[in-house]
Protein backbone atom coordinates (compact mmCIF):
# COMPACT_ATOMS: atom_id res chain seq x y z
CA UNK A 1 0.00 0.00 0.00
CA UNK A 2 1.35 3.23 -0.47
CA UNK A 3 2.36 5.60 2.17
CA UNK A 4 0.45 8.65 2.96
CA UNK A 5 3.72 10.55 2.47
CA UNK A 6 3.33 10.00 -1.16
CA UNK A 7 -0.24 9.33 -1.39
CA UNK A 8 -1.37 13.19 -0.57
CA UNK A 9 0.76 14.74 -2.91
CA UNK A 10 0.04 12.45 -5.56
CA UNK A 11 -3.42 13.17 -5.27
CA UNK A 12 -3.07 16.81 -4.88
CA UNK A 13 -1.27 16.79 -8.26
CA UNK A 14 -3.84 15.08 -9.79
CA UNK A 15 -6.23 17.73 -8.85
CA UNK A 16 -4.59 20.23 -10.35
CA UNK A 17 -3.84 18.60 -13.48
CA UNK A 18 -7.25 17.79 -13.61
CA UNK A 19 -8.51 21.65 -13.77
CA UNK A 20 -10.27 21.00 -10.36
CA UNK A 21 -7.48 22.58 -7.98
CA UNK A 22 -5.67 24.29 -10.86
CA UNK A 23 -6.58 27.93 -9.57
CA UNK A 24 -5.43 26.69 -5.91
CA UNK A 25 -1.93 25.81 -6.56
CA UNK A 26 1.03 28.18 -4.83
CA UNK A 27 3.97 28.43 -6.55
CA UNK A 28 5.58 31.02 -4.85
CA UNK A 29 5.18 32.43 -1.52
CA UNK A 30 3.51 35.10 -2.61
CA UNK A 31 0.51 33.54 -4.06
CA UNK A 32 -0.48 32.85 -0.12
CA UNK A 33 -1.66 36.51 0.07
CA UNK A 34 -4.58 35.55 -2.27
CA UNK A 35 -5.78 32.89 0.57
CA UNK A 36 -6.24 35.35 3.14
CA UNK A 37 -10.16 35.44 1.93
CA UNK A 38 -11.60 32.29 2.94
CA UNK A 39 -13.22 32.43 -0.19
CA UNK A 40 -10.53 31.18 -2.44
CA UNK A 41 -10.50 27.93 -0.26
CA UNK A 42 -7.40 25.66 0.47
CA UNK A 43 -4.15 26.51 -0.48
CA UNK A 44 -2.57 23.50 -2.67
CA UNK A 45 0.88 22.70 -2.32
CA UNK A 46 3.35 20.01 -3.83
CA UNK A 47 6.21 18.85 -1.31
CA UNK A 48 9.64 18.57 -2.76
CA UNK A 49 9.71 15.26 -2.68
CA UNK A 50 12.12 13.88 -4.62
CA UNK A 51 10.77 10.19 -4.47
CA UNK A 52 7.94 11.37 -5.89
CA UNK A 53 8.59 14.57 -8.31
CA UNK A 54 11.60 15.43 -10.95
CA UNK A 55 12.26 18.79 -10.46
CA UNK A 56 15.22 21.42 -10.13
CA UNK A 57 17.05 23.35 -7.23
CA UNK A 58 15.87 26.55 -8.30
CA UNK A 59 11.97 24.74 -8.42
CA UNK A 60 12.17 24.84 -4.76
CA UNK A 61 10.62 27.43 -2.05
CA UNK A 62 10.13 27.46 1.38
CA UNK A 63 7.25 28.17 3.71
CA UNK A 64 7.53 28.48 7.43
CA UNK A 65 5.48 26.30 9.43
CA UNK A 66 3.48 28.98 11.13
CA UNK A 67 2.86 30.83 7.92
CA UNK A 68 0.94 27.53 6.91
CA UNK A 69 -0.77 27.02 9.87
CA UNK A 70 -1.92 30.78 9.93
CA UNK A 71 -3.13 30.71 6.43
CA UNK A 72 -5.02 27.29 6.28
CA UNK A 73 -5.82 26.69 9.58
CA UNK A 74 -5.84 29.76 11.28
CA UNK A 75 -4.01 29.21 14.42
CA UNK A 76 -0.54 28.59 15.58
CA UNK A 77 -1.06 25.05 16.78
CA UNK A 78 1.97 22.72 15.74
CA UNK A 79 0.53 19.65 16.66
CA UNK A 80 -2.90 19.76 15.16
CA UNK A 81 -3.69 16.31 13.73
CA UNK A 82 -4.85 18.18 10.63
CA UNK A 83 -1.47 20.36 10.44
CA UNK A 84 0.75 17.25 10.72
CA UNK A 85 -1.69 15.26 8.60
CA UNK A 86 -1.03 17.67 5.70
CA UNK A 87 2.39 18.91 5.47
CA UNK A 88 5.25 17.38 6.60
CA UNK A 89 7.80 19.43 4.84
CA UNK A 90 8.50 23.24 4.94
CA UNK A 91 10.09 22.57 1.10
CA UNK A 92 7.65 23.29 -1.92
CA UNK A 93 7.77 23.27 -5.49
CA UNK A 94 7.06 25.94 -8.21
CA UNK A 95 7.33 23.63 -10.96
CA UNK A 96 7.50 19.52 -11.15
CA UNK A 97 7.25 16.71 -13.46
CA UNK A 98 5.66 14.04 -11.92
CA UNK A 99 8.03 10.64 -12.41
CA UNK A 100 6.54 8.44 -14.37
CA UNK A 101 6.18 5.50 -11.65
CA UNK A 102 3.53 7.39 -10.16
CA UNK A 103 2.22 8.83 -13.54
CA UNK A 104 -0.67 5.99 -14.19
CA UNK A 105 -1.95 6.33 -10.71
CA UNK A 106 -2.86 10.29 -11.32
CA UNK A 107 -4.25 9.08 -14.25
CA UNK A 108 -6.83 6.66 -12.61
CA UNK A 109 -7.44 9.30 -9.86
CA UNK A 110 -8.41 11.88 -12.99
CA UNK A 111 -10.73 8.77 -14.18
CA UNK A 112 -12.27 8.89 -11.13
CA UNK A 113 -13.55 12.31 -10.18
CA UNK A 114 -14.23 12.36 -13.94
CA UNK A 115 -16.45 9.61 -13.75
CA UNK A 116 -18.25 11.40 -11.05
CA UNK A 117 -18.54 14.57 -12.96
CA UNK A 118 -20.18 12.71 -15.65
CA UNK A 119 -22.15 11.07 -12.91
CA UNK A 120 -23.64 14.25 -12.07
CA UNK A 121 -23.85 15.66 -15.84
CA UNK A 122 -26.02 12.72 -16.34
CA UNK A 123 -28.64 13.14 -13.90
CA UNK A 124 -28.95 16.63 -14.85
CA UNK A 125 -29.38 16.35 -18.38
CA UNK A 126 -32.46 14.12 -17.31
CA UNK A 127 -33.89 17.23 -15.42
CA UNK A 128 -32.86 16.60 -11.77
CA UNK A 129 -31.42 18.98 -9.40
CA UNK A 130 -28.47 16.59 -7.47
CA UNK A 131 -27.19 17.60 -4.01
CA UNK A 132 -23.66 16.04 -2.46
CA UNK A 133 -23.58 14.35 0.73
CA UNK A 134 -20.32 14.00 2.12
CA UNK A 135 -19.71 11.30 4.28
CA UNK A 136 -17.02 8.65 4.65
CA UNK A 137 -19.33 7.06 8.08
CA UNK A 138 -21.23 3.68 7.87
CA UNK A 139 -24.87 6.28 8.02
CA UNK A 140 -26.93 6.09 11.49
CA UNK A 141 -30.30 8.12 12.09
CA UNK A 142 -28.88 10.71 12.39
CA UNK A 143 -27.42 10.56 8.80
CA UNK A 144 -30.11 8.94 7.43
CA UNK A 145 -32.27 12.37 8.82
CA UNK A 146 -29.84 14.68 6.96
CA UNK A 147 -29.80 12.57 3.73
CA UNK A 148 -33.85 13.04 3.81
CA UNK A 149 -33.70 16.51 4.72
CA UNK A 150 -31.20 17.49 1.56
CA UNK A 151 -33.55 15.18 -0.98
CA UNK A 152 -36.24 17.71 0.41
CA UNK A 153 -33.96 20.25 -1.60
CA UNK A 154 -33.07 18.07 -4.68
CA UNK A 155 -34.12 15.38 -7.02
CA UNK A 156 -31.46 12.87 -6.72
CA UNK A 157 -28.56 12.51 -3.91
CA UNK A 158 -25.06 11.80 -4.60
CA UNK A 159 -22.78 10.32 -1.70
CA UNK A 160 -19.70 11.98 -2.56
CA UNK A 161 -17.20 11.45 0.32
CA UNK A 162 -13.90 13.12 -0.18
CA UNK A 163 -11.23 9.86 -0.51
CA UNK A 164 -7.48 10.58 0.53
CA UNK A 165 -5.30 8.69 2.76
CA UNK A 166 -7.23 6.28 4.63
CA UNK A 167 -6.57 5.19 8.51
CA UNK A 168 -7.24 2.59 10.58
CA UNK A 169 -10.49 2.08 11.42
CA UNK A 170 -11.78 4.04 9.04
CA UNK A 171 -14.80 2.62 6.79
CA UNK A 172 -12.93 0.66 4.02
CA UNK A 173 -14.19 1.99 0.06
CA UNK A 174 -15.70 -1.55 -0.84
CA UNK A 175 -18.17 -1.10 2.35
CA UNK A 176 -19.21 2.26 1.84
CA UNK A 177 -19.33 1.44 -2.08
CA UNK A 178 -21.76 -1.65 -1.20
CA UNK A 179 -23.81 -0.26 1.24
CA UNK A 180 -24.75 3.28 -0.78
CA UNK A 181 -25.65 1.70 -3.96
CA UNK A 182 -27.29 -1.50 -3.19
CA UNK A 183 -29.02 -1.30 0.79
CA UNK A 184 -29.37 2.98 0.60
CA UNK A 185 -30.28 2.66 -3.03
CA UNK A 186 -33.22 0.26 -2.31
CA UNK A 187 -33.90 2.10 0.64
CA UNK A 188 -34.49 5.45 -0.78
CA UNK A 189 -35.93 4.38 -3.79
CA UNK A 190 -33.18 5.26 -6.87
CA UNK A 191 -32.58 8.85 -5.24
CA UNK A 192 -29.05 7.80 -3.94
CA UNK A 193 -25.82 6.68 -5.47
CA UNK A 194 -22.72 6.56 -4.74
CA UNK A 195 -19.54 8.51 -6.17
CA UNK A 196 -16.82 9.63 -4.45
CA UNK A 197 -14.36 12.20 -4.87
CA UNK A 198 -10.64 11.55 -4.59
CA UNK A 199 -8.91 15.07 -3.08
CA UNK A 200 -7.24 15.04 0.04
CA UNK A 201 -8.95 16.30 3.52
CA UNK A 202 -6.81 19.09 5.72
CA UNK A 203 -9.11 19.33 8.23
CA UNK A 204 -9.07 22.82 8.38
CA UNK A 205 -12.71 23.53 9.71
CA UNK A 206 -14.50 26.37 8.32
CA UNK A 207 -11.72 27.29 5.46
CA UNK A 208 -11.94 23.48 4.40
CA UNK A 209 -16.12 23.70 4.27
CA UNK A 210 -16.05 26.67 1.37
CA UNK A 211 -13.29 24.22 -0.05
CA UNK A 212 -15.28 21.55 -0.34
CA UNK A 213 -18.52 23.67 -1.44
CA UNK A 214 -16.00 24.82 -4.42
CA UNK A 215 -14.76 21.53 -5.41
CA UNK A 216 -18.59 20.12 -5.29
CA UNK A 217 -19.33 23.68 -7.55
CA UNK A 218 -17.11 22.80 -10.18
CA UNK A 219 -18.28 18.97 -10.03
CA UNK A 220 -21.74 20.65 -11.20
CA UNK A 221 -23.71 19.76 -8.04
CA UNK A 222 -26.31 22.01 -7.39
CA UNK A 223 -26.50 21.34 -3.53
CA UNK A 224 -23.95 20.71 -1.07
CA UNK A 225 -24.13 20.21 3.17
CA UNK A 226 -22.49 21.67 6.11
CA UNK A 227 -23.21 20.28 9.39
CA UNK A 228 -21.68 20.79 12.49
CA UNK A 229 -17.91 20.74 13.26
CA UNK A 230 -17.74 20.25 9.50
CA UNK A 231 -13.83 18.76 8.31
CA UNK A 232 -12.59 19.91 12.22
CA UNK A 233 -10.88 17.92 14.37
CA UNK A 234 -9.91 17.79 18.37
CA UNK A 235 -12.47 20.23 18.92
CA UNK A 236 -10.37 23.04 17.28
CA UNK A 237 -12.48 25.02 16.27
CA UNK A 238 -16.44 26.52 17.71
CA UNK A 239 -18.61 24.03 16.23
CA UNK A 240 -21.09 26.19 14.33
CA UNK A 241 -17.53 28.34 12.73
CA UNK A 242 -17.94 26.49 9.44
CA UNK A 243 -21.51 26.88 9.05
CA UNK A 244 -20.84 30.91 9.68
CA UNK A 245 -18.66 31.02 7.63
CA UNK A 246 -20.09 29.29 4.61
CA UNK A 247 -23.65 30.91 5.32
CA UNK A 248 -21.50 34.53 4.76
CA UNK A 249 -20.37 33.83 1.34
CA UNK A 250 -23.57 31.49 0.31
CA UNK A 251 -24.47 33.65 -2.27
CA UNK A 252 -20.85 34.00 -3.82
CA UNK A 253 -20.30 30.58 -3.98
CA UNK A 254 -22.43 29.41 -7.11
CA UNK A 255 -23.41 26.39 -5.33
CA UNK A 256 -26.62 25.95 -2.62
CA UNK A 257 -25.38 25.22 0.48
CA UNK A 258 -27.90 23.29 3.48
CA UNK A 259 -26.38 24.33 6.92
CA UNK A 260 -27.58 22.39 9.62
CA UNK A 261 -26.36 21.76 13.53
CA UNK A 262 -26.47 18.09 12.88
CA UNK A 263 -29.06 15.00 13.93
CA UNK A 264 -29.56 14.04 17.41
CA UNK A 265 -32.24 11.87 19.54
CA UNK A 266 -35.09 14.87 20.66
CA UNK A 267 -36.53 12.72 24.10
CA UNK A 268 -39.73 14.71 23.67
CA UNK A 269 -40.01 14.34 19.89
CA UNK A 270 -39.44 10.81 20.56
CA UNK A 271 -37.18 11.20 17.18
CA UNK A 272 -33.96 11.70 15.65
CA UNK A 273 -34.08 15.61 14.43
CA UNK A 274 -32.18 17.82 13.06
CA UNK A 275 -30.99 19.99 16.07
CA UNK A 276 -31.67 23.03 14.96
CA UNK A 277 -35.33 22.12 13.29
CA UNK A 278 -36.88 21.38 16.96
CA UNK A 279 -37.87 24.04 18.96
CA UNK A 280 -37.37 21.49 22.48
CA UNK A 281 -34.32 22.58 24.96
CA UNK A 282 -30.91 20.93 24.54
CA UNK A 283 -31.24 19.46 27.79
CA UNK A 284 -34.05 16.91 26.03
CA UNK A 285 -31.53 16.26 23.09
CA UNK A 286 -28.72 13.20 22.80
CA UNK A 287 -25.64 13.22 20.21
CA UNK A 288 -25.64 9.65 18.64
CA UNK A 289 -22.41 8.57 19.11
CA UNK A 290 -20.67 7.44 15.86
CA UNK A 291 -17.76 6.14 17.87
CA UNK A 292 -20.51 3.68 19.88
CA UNK A 293 -21.85 3.10 16.46
CA UNK A 294 -18.59 1.66 15.06
CA UNK A 295 -17.65 -0.59 17.91
CA UNK A 296 -21.06 -1.96 18.19
CA UNK A 297 -20.48 -2.85 13.89
CA UNK A 298 -16.85 -4.39 15.17
CA UNK A 299 -18.41 -6.43 18.04
CA UNK A 300 -21.22 -7.53 15.90
CA UNK A 301 -23.72 -5.96 18.10
CA UNK A 302 -27.05 -3.95 17.08
CA UNK A 303 -26.58 -0.34 17.70
CA UNK A 304 -30.04 1.33 18.58
CA UNK A 305 -29.67 4.74 16.51
CA UNK A 306 -29.02 2.61 13.25
CA UNK A 307 -31.19 0.67 11.07
CA UNK A 308 -31.57 -2.92 12.52
CA UNK A 309 -31.75 -4.14 8.44
CA UNK A 310 -28.61 -2.21 7.22
CA UNK A 311 -26.67 -3.64 10.32
CA UNK A 312 -27.70 -6.76 9.50
CA UNK A 313 -27.28 -6.60 6.01
CA UNK A 314 -23.78 -5.80 6.97
CA UNK A 315 -23.17 -8.58 9.39
CA UNK A 316 -24.58 -11.33 6.28
CA UNK A 317 -22.32 -10.31 3.64
CA UNK A 318 -19.43 -10.09 5.88
CA UNK A 319 -17.63 -7.12 4.13
CA UNK A 320 -14.56 -5.64 5.59
CA UNK A 321 -15.73 -2.73 7.38
CA UNK A 322 -13.11 -1.04 8.72
CA UNK A 323 -9.36 -0.41 7.26
CA UNK A 324 -7.18 -2.44 10.21
CA UNK A 325 -3.61 -0.78 9.09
Amino acid sequence: MLSSRKLFPLINAANVASGLLNKNLVREPEDLEKFIDFSSGIPILIPADSEVFLFRKTDVFTLKHEILLETVYGHQEKDYVGFRHAFKSSEFLSEYEVKDKWKPLIADIISQNEAASEHVYSLKVAGLTVGAFQTRNIPHFGHEKIMSRMLDHCDHLVINPVLGPKKKGDATLECLRDIFSNFYNNKFTGRITFKPLIANMFYAGPREAVHHAQMRKSLGFDLFSVGRDHAGASGIYPPDAAMNVVKSLNYSLGIDVMCHSGAVFCNSCNSVVLRDECAHSDAVKGDISGTKFRECLASKSLFEFADCSLQEYLFAKKIKVFEDD
